[in-house]
């Protein structure tokens, strides 16, 4: 069987050579994503000739789903991922594809899976300079939104992360679980946003916080993809202030100007959250695939 292992700090620059990030847009191929969500859903890693394999495991340390493998013996590893979850317990699914990872794998393997697709998966991406200027008839109701924001909090300061302004982004985080009926003291997210604040100046993490009267009202977390595209990880704000998402949007993506792309990450399946990506006019829409083994 194929020796898995959750990913540990030390393995992030490590892998992220498998990855051709010429090509690479999803938030799945981020791997300081992954590390900020082992635990939450068990991702760990395996090597097989100079190729690695990535799996989401359940609680009981079995494999819910294989992703496709990335290195130079793609095909090898992929009879080796066959070859694995026959001999682990049958459960042969391959997840979060993208079209171009749906096309190499029938491919390589013509008419083996049936594919499903995961709408709940795909990632919303957007360029940024839609996002940092929000011109046009597109961006009518967005700009109107953030004027009357600023008609109406008259003491407002924009802030990007620093040493100092970290304890007020996780006031906000901390204070979003609060409104969500989430205790914060066990929400998996604060764990990742503190751990990715811990690791701002290792691995290109920007940020901000933005401040009605002085009390922080939002802040957002991001990182790296590749030099093109970049990773908006987290975004909370307090509902009580009208506008509030689409100020912090707004003004960090006026820090990203150097990428091409800001990637917004998936809906998770919640209408409001499908509705509101939607609203931004995505100029990508990143599918997703699960391969399940046709029945024969």
């Amino acid at each position: 069987m194929l020796s898995f292992k959750k990913i540990e700090q030390s393995d992030i620059n490590e892998l992220k050579k498998y990855y051709d990030y010429d090509e690479c847009m999803g938030c799945d191929t981020n791997l300081l994503n992954a590390y900020l969500w082992r635990n939450e859903y068990n991702i760990k890693f395996a090597f097989y000739d100079d190729t690695i394999v990535k799996v989401y495991c359940n609680p009981d340390e079995s494999v819910w789903g294989y992703c496709m493998p990335t290195g130079k013996n793609i095909k090898g590893a992929l009879e080796e991922v066959f070859k694995d979850a026959e001999e682990r317990n049958g459960n042969l699914r391959i997840v979060m594809l993208t079209n171009g990872n749906r096309a190499m794998l029938e491919t390589m393997f013509p008419d083996k899976f049936d594919y499903v697709r995961s709408p709940e998966n795909q990632d919303y991406i957007y360029t940024s300079r839609d996002l940092a200027t929000l011109a046009g008839k597109r961006f009518h109701a967005k700009r109107n939104h953030i004027s009357k924001f600023y008609r109406t909090y008259t003491d407002t300061r924009f802030e990007t992360l620093s040493d100092s302004n970290i304890p007020d982004a996780l006031t906000v985080a901390k204070l979003w679980c609060a409104e969500n009926d989430t205790d914060p003291e066990a929400s998996s997210e604060i764990t990742a946003i503190r751990e990715m604040c811990d690791l701002k100046d290792e691995y290109n993490v920007k940020g901000a916080v933005l401040y009605v009267d002085s009390k922080p009202v939002a802040m957002t977390l991001g990182s790296e993809i590749s030099p093109k595209v970049y990773d908006i990880n987290f975004e909370k704000a307090l509902r009580e202030y009208d506008g509030v998402y689409a100020v912090i949007n707004n003004e960090f993506a006026k820090t990203l100007t150097q990428y091409e792309y800001i990637n917004r990450e998936e809906d998770m399946g919640l209408e409001g959250l499908k509705k509101s990506k939607l609203s931004y006019n995505p100029v990508i829409i990143l599918d997703r695939w699960n391969a399940i083994p046709k029945k024969r």
